[in-house]
């Protein structure tokens, strides 16, 4: 589950949980779009953070990625008989 988060000009207005069984969608609606002098609201979404994820906004959408750190080791060997022209 994740929940993200409506702004309207910079403050959260409302927040919805996002889950496998919404399908990963979310709706805010009825919103208003202008303020009570007339100024057009500026909405935007913000998803609260997600351990081990790193989220990125782009317009309404949300893409997580998996962040993390893995440790790969090797050994090189030579099967040349020693032989002294290696690079």
């Amino acid at each position: 589950m994740i929940k993200v988060d409506l702004l309207q000009n910079g403050q959260v207005v409302a927040t919805q949980e996002v889950t496998e069984v919404t399908g990963w969608k979310y709706e805010f609606k009825d919103l208003a779009a202008y303020d009570a002098e007339g100024k057009a609201y500026k909405y935007e979404v913000k998803e609260q953070a997600v351990d081990g994820y790193q989220s990125a906004v782009k317009g309404y959408d949300i893409t997580n990625t998996k962040v993390g750190e893995t440790k790969v080791e090797g050994t090189k060997t030579w099967n040349d008989n020693n032989a002294t022209d290696r690079p």
